[in-house]
């Protein structure tokens, strides 16, 4: 087994265990001896295990990773840990599960088949792209239109302006409907009566 690891050995290190600050990595889950990889779930190390088809006991710490991990174990391709809670016992459980029971390995092969079914090598694809451009003279109609956009038509920012002047209209609307209202409702007007301490003393009124 080798890890990444940067810091003090442990005291229960195992024998069979090499740690080390850096790994080529996609060489590793390459080899036909890796059975797991314990990754914490970063899009690049996902990647690497799905193109070599190797099953994944994950540890996501933030961002992204939930996610990726999420889809992977949805996939029967991997088990998703709590990093805040597993034990030692947990992470043990969980290696022994995915390299003992073999779903987990049939499963990252068949999405290791999906990924490199392709009609032709990335590279293959970037150089006929390359290609293509130079022979049409930079091929100015696969240029998007956004790059002409204006810097307020590109945020809708003219939407936007329309949006607020149209709540804002709504609110005037409102607001002076409520004054109105309240104009209406209010107390009626009382004819030859005094008033003491705002009461009128006077009961006849006008409507």
């Amino acid at each position: 087994m080798e890890i990444r690891y940067f810091g003090q050995k442990p005291k229960n290190l195992g024998e069979n265990t090499l740690m080390m600050g850096w790994l080529p990595q996609n060489d590793l889950l390459g080899h036909p001896n890796v059975k797991a990889f314990v990754s914490h779930c970063g899009m690049n190390g996902v990647f690497e295990a799905i193109y070599h088809g190797v099953p994944v006991v994950g540890f996501p710490f933030y961002g992204d990773q939930f996610d990726i991990m999420t889809r992977v174990q949805a996939k029967g391709m991997g088990i998703l840990m709590d990093w805040s809670t597993v034990k030692e016992e947990d992470l043990y459980q969980a290696v022994v599960t995915v390299i003992s029971d073999p779903s987990y390995r049939k499963a990252a092969k068949l999405i290791s088949a999906l990924h490199l079914d392709r009609p032709m090598h990335a590279l293959n694809r970037t150089v006929y792209w390359l290609e293509y451009i130079l022979r049409h003279e930079g091929a100015p109609y696969l240029r998007p239109a956004v790059y002409d956009l204006s810097l307020y038509e590109y945020f809708c920012l003219d939407i936007l302006a329309l949006l607020l002047l149209c709540l804002a209209g709504v609110g005037f609307v409102l607001y002076k409907s409520l004054a109105w209202c309240r104009r209406k409702g209010a107390s009626p007007v009382y004819q030859n009566g005094s008033c003491v301490k705002g009461h009128f003393t006077e009961e006849k009124k006008l409507q």
